[in-house]
């Protein structure tokens, strides 16, 4: 008796465990993505034959300084020099653009950030290692948080920033 009520309360919690849904992994890279980058979003959803790219839209404007500025050329620029004027508010007219590395993940996230009508949206562009947790084929045999590599990665980001510049000029056609 005691045997078939174990066996019954094992039956019981796999079938529970089975219920469980775990996230894809898929799923849950883009969670992870999202966790690394600096600010809240209100949408965050894969852009369509773009690999390891997404786009995200904010309620309002983030007041977070870039590490780049990007023109409506594509041409990218430190943002934080002294021979540069700085902006106390992100101007319509170019795209921030912020680096984050998450060594420990083996990530880099390019932020790309626009402004329209007081709200803020862009792109996010990431790169990520192959890791034991993330091994398909979208992903680098480098290590793309070695600082020793981050040459190859500037080449990637510049390579990889189209959508945000594309975008950046249709809003200013707009005005």
């Amino acid at each position: 008796m005691r045997q078939k009520l174990l066996l019954i309360i094992i039956c019981c919690g796999w079938l529970c465990a089975c219920k469980v849904q775990q996230p894809t992994s898929s799923a849950q890279f883009m969670a992870d993505v999202q966790r690394d980058m600096p600010f809240k979003v209100i949408s965050f959803s894969p852009v369509p034959g773009h690999d390891n790219t997404w786009s995200f839209a904010c309620d309002d404007y983030i007041e977070l300084s870039p590490d780049y500025e990007v023109d409506t050329e594509g041409a990218s620029m430190v943002y934080r020099t002294t021979f540069m004027s700085t902006h106390d508010t992100q101007p319509a007219n170019v795209i921030w653009r912020n680096i984050v590395i998450n060594r420990r993940a083996k990530r880099v996230l390019c932020i790309d950030r626009l402004v329209r009508n007081g709200r803020t949206f862009g792109y996010v562009y990431v790169l990520q290692a192959e890791t034991a947790r993330y091994s398909d084929s979208g992903t680098f045999h480098w290590d793309v948080s070695d600082q020793r590599l981050m040459l190859n990665v500037a080449d990637a980001i510049e390579g990889m920033s189209e959508l945000s510049v594309t975008q950046l000029q249709t809003m200013n056609k707009q005005r």
